[in-house]
């Protein structure tokens, strides 16, 4: 009983991982594209943020070792370089913002469109899926209502561990209960906004509110140690390949053109993974559906002996 009981837990996840090899002619451009959007969004660290911050650090610690004040010039150039990692930062956010939105709708609809039996390459999965009508629009909606939602939890678990800190001030094991049970609270807030956009891709007549209250109720009630897996998948899986992007800092010291070569590493192990989580998202929300005895529109399952397409 139990052995059966582990084998239905880990069985979205198994047909996660063989989704991709259904349709190759369009997984491996979705691959591609995770991973250049990836290497993107962090080469806007690796070339220009971090060797302003580098800068800044070395004028600061010669200062330092002056043991004299600051000049106005000197002053002035710690300011500029100040602004500059600031507008940086707010371009590469809206940058990853953008390019997360492209690769996880197109992900979506890969995995989708490939569950439900149809065999698109990129270009007609674009053409015929993605452009057709208001598809988009529903989607969005739902992202820029998690987004919104997610800025606004974190600005409450800031405020909740900022007044825990100087109410509690030698209640340590407190204050890491409290830090542990916010972080996986903004976690599992995460996977749900995840599961959320599926629901919108899937299901175009679920947006926003209602996408996310689907999302709940399947992650609480209908699949709960099924979701609880795919938030530790989601979470597990990026921190394997997170000592390459440190790596990729170290060695762009150096050499940027080393730096960016290591970085192009990680980008493919990231983009793999996140294939990996969002194929696994999908196939989440299809299977809970089910299980619920509600058919997902377009839906026809595909048994897991399918051989390659």
């Amino acid at each position: 009983m139990a052995a059966k009981t582990q084998s239905s837990c880990f069985t979205f996840l198994k047909e996660a991982l063989i989704l991709p090899t259904r349709n190759p002619k369009l997984f491996t451009p979705v691959f591609l594209l995770l991973a250049l959007a990836t290497f993107l969004a962090r080469s806007v660290h690796v070339v220009f943020t971090q060797p302003l911050a580098d800068d800044m650090a070395r004028s600061i610690h010669l200062i330092e070792m002056r043991n004299t004040g600051v000049s106005c010039a000197e002053c002035d150039k710690l300011g500029e370089g100040a602004i500059k990692i600031m507008l940086i930062s707010i371009a590469q956010v809206i940058l990853m913002v953008a390019l997360g939105f492209v690769k996880k709708v197109v992900a979506f609809f890969a995995a989708s469109t490939t569950y439900s039996g149809d065999r698109y390459s990129l270009s007609e999965l674009i053409r015929k899926v993605i452009c057709k009508g208001n598809t988009l629009k529903v989607p969005a909606i739902t992202l820029a209502v998690v987004t919104a939602l997610g800025l606004a939890w974190t600005a409450v678990l800031v405020a909740m561990r900022t007044g825990t800190a100087v109410m509690m001030h030698g209640g340590l094991r407190v204050q890491g209960l409290i830090f542990v049970l916010t972080l996986l609270a903004e976690l599992y807030f995460a996977v749900l906004a995840l599961v959320s956009v599926t629901a919108s891709v899937v299901d175009g007549e679920r947006r926003g509110v209602r996408a996310l209250r689907q999302a709940w109720r399947l992650m609480t009630r209908a699949k709960r140690k099924e979701g609880l897996l795919l938030v530790v998948l989601t979470y597990l899986l990026p921190t394997v390949v997170a000592p390459v992007y440190r790596a990729a800092l170290v060695y762009s010291r150096r050499s940027m053109a080393a730096g960016l070569c290591v970085l192009a590493a990680y980008a493919l192990l990231f983009g793999a993974l996140q294939l990996v989580y969002l194929t696994a998202a999908t196939v989440f929300y299809y299977e809970a559906m089910e299980s619920k005895g509600v058919v997902p529109c377009d839906y026809v399952h595909i048994p897991s002996g399918e051989g390659d397409v």
